[in-house]
Parts: C-alpha cells; sequence; structure tokens
C-alpha cells in the first residue's frame, strides 16, 4: 500500500474516532440532562424527610427546604453540577449525607464483582444448553433449555430476584438467570445460522468431528458478534443489578441508585446516569471497532 493510501486510511480513522467520541459526549450530556429533568418533574420533588423532624426550628427547615433551590431549575443545575465536575467535584449527597465520589468509592467493588460474576454464569449456562442442543443436536436438551429460557424471560428482573433470594441462592446466580435467556437465544440463532452453512454440512458429511468444527467453522468467524454481545449482556447486567441490589440489600451502585430514586436525590442520579450512559458507549466504541479488524481476518 503506497502513502496516499494509508493517509487516507489514517484520516478515516481518525474520523470514526472522532464522531465516536462526539458521539459519546452528546450522549452523556443529554442523558444526565434528561436524568435531572425527569426527577425534578417527578411527585414528590423538594420534600426532604428532615422537614418531618419536629425537633429542627423553623429556621433549620428553611435552611433544608433552601438547600433544594438550586435543583429546581434543571438547566441551571446541570450547568453548575457540570462546572464542579470539571473542577473534580462530582457533588454532595443530602439523602446519605456524604460526598458522591467517597460513595461511589465504597460501592463500585460490590457491583462491578455481582456484574462480572453474574455475566459469567449467564455465559456459562448459554453455552452448556446453546452447544449441545445445536451443533451436537441434542433434542430434549433443545425443549428444556427452551423451557427454562422461555420461564426466565417472561419474569422482571425483580421477580426473579425475589424469588431466588427465598430460595436462599446467591444474588450472583440471580444476574445470570436474568441475562441467560437473552444470551441463550441469540447464541442458539447465531449457532444455527451457522451451522447451516455449506461448507460446515459439507464438513459435517466428511464426518469432521464437532469440536474443531465448533470452534474454526462456527465461533471463529462468528467472534465479532460474540464480542458484541458481550458488551450488551455488561449494559444488561448493570440493570438486573438495581433491582437485586435492592431487594438482597447488597451496597452497590444499584442500591445507591435504587436509595437515590426513592430520595430524589439528584446529584447522585444524574452522576449515575452520565456514568452509566458513558460505560455503555464505550462498551459499544469497543465492539464496533473489534468488528471490522474481526471480520477482516475472518
Amino acid at each position: 500500500m503506497n502513502p496516499p493510501m494509508l493517509s487516507a486510511d489514517a484520516a478515516r480513522s481518525r474520523n470514526r474516532v472522532g464522531r465516536a467520541l462526539l458521539r459519546i459526549a452528546a450522549t452523556a450530556l443529554a442523558g444526565g440532562l434528561l436524568s435531572a429533568a425527569m426527577v425534578r418533574f417527578s411527585p414528590g420533588f423538594g420534600l426532604d424527610e428532615q422537614q418531618l423532624d419536629a425537633r429542627l426550628s423553623r429556621e433549620s427547615q428553611e435552611a433544608v427546604r433552601r438547600s433544594h433551590d438550586q435543583e429546581r431549575n434543571p438547566l441551571r443545575f446541570y450547568a453548575a453540577w457540570w462546572k464542579r465536575v470539571l473542577a473534580g467535584d462530582l457533588g454532595f449527597s443530602q439523602s446519605l449525607n456524604r460526598p458522591i465520589r467517597d460513595l461511589l468509592a465504597d460501592r463500585a467493588p460490590a457491583t462491578i464483582d455481582l456484574m462480572l460474576r453474574g455475566t459469567a454464569g449467564a455465559w456459562v449456562l448459554a453455552i452448556v444448553f446453546s452447544i449441545p442442543a445445536v451443533v451436537r443436536r441434542v433434542r430434549r436438551l433443545a425443549a428444556l433449555s427452551s423451557v427454562l429460557s422461555g420461564m426466565t424471560a417472561s419474569l422482571p428482573a425483580a421477580g426473579i430476584a425475589i424469588l431466588l433470594f427465598r430460595l436462599g441462592i446467591s444474588a450472583k446466580w440471580m444476574i445470570a438467570l436474568v441475562l441467560f435467556p437473552r444470551l441463550y437465544q441469540y447464541l442458539r440463532n447465531l449457532l444455527q445460522q451457522a451451522s447451516g452453512r455449506p461448507h460446515v454440512l459439507f464438513a459435517r458429511a466428511k464426518g469432521l468431528r464437532w469440536q474443531p468444527l465448533l470452534l474454526r467453522h462456527i465461533l471463529l468467524p462468528a467472534r465479532a458478534q460474540l464480542i458484541a454481545l458481550i458488551a450488551v449482556s455488561i449494559n444488561m447486567a448493570f440493570g438486573a443489578a438495581v433491582a437485586i441490589e435492592a431487594i438482597c440489600d447488597i451496597p452497590g451502585l444499584g442500591q445507591l441508585a435504587w436509595k437515590a430514586a426513592s430520595a430524589r436525590d439528584l446529584p447522585v442520579l444524574v452522576v449515575l446516569t452520565v456514568m452509566m450512559a458513558l460505560v455503555t458507549q464505550m462498551s459499544n466504541l469497543v465492539a464496533d471497532a473489534c468488528t471490522p479488524v474481526l471480520r477482516s481476518q475472518s
């Protein structure tokens, strides 16, 4: 490849990266502003439990009320919040009476551990049920997995969490069962499409063993789709963690989001919304960046 072609490719790559970064920034900005507006206009905004304390003087109750004045205008609050964030201050949680930075540092490890273990468990279940059912063509297992995925898909994350919590099952398996039907259905469809390709049918007719057939002709060509699915499953895991941590009383970011929503704690909700928007967009960016490279190597 000559130098002009190299420079053209480099320019296209820079343009793609620039557009992706602009998309990430726009999504984070829009998500945070939408979260601030929804909380501001939700029922019960501006009410504080401290105002119900009869021991407080009228001046103290008035001070509590004035502490929420800045939050009554979402645009003004959001602009001031970003100004503090750029200065390194994430804000203060009035409902929990702690800096938000400290809350994130204390609660993030529990959520990350729960999400990683739950996502890994969901992938193990999806692989265990889909590969024998599709590649090995075990009909009974295919029927059982379809019934199990259908049952778990019809239940919300909170319903699965309550059921397993009553049975004394670990919260890590709760996330795994929430993600399992979605991962299983996509992985099963992906394996079925790959198994029906002519070269795979020819290799099967020639008597090629299913292990090399699975690795070389099914999974490797589909690795771009699998990486994209991994990115999506991480985002789904956090959504499930909110309900599971609240029900199981796990001190993580999901429980923090639940408590902040219950208390209309606007600074905490905006921080969590922007953070999740950034994580979602970054994971999608990584998946999009890997897809052309992996497909070119197929």
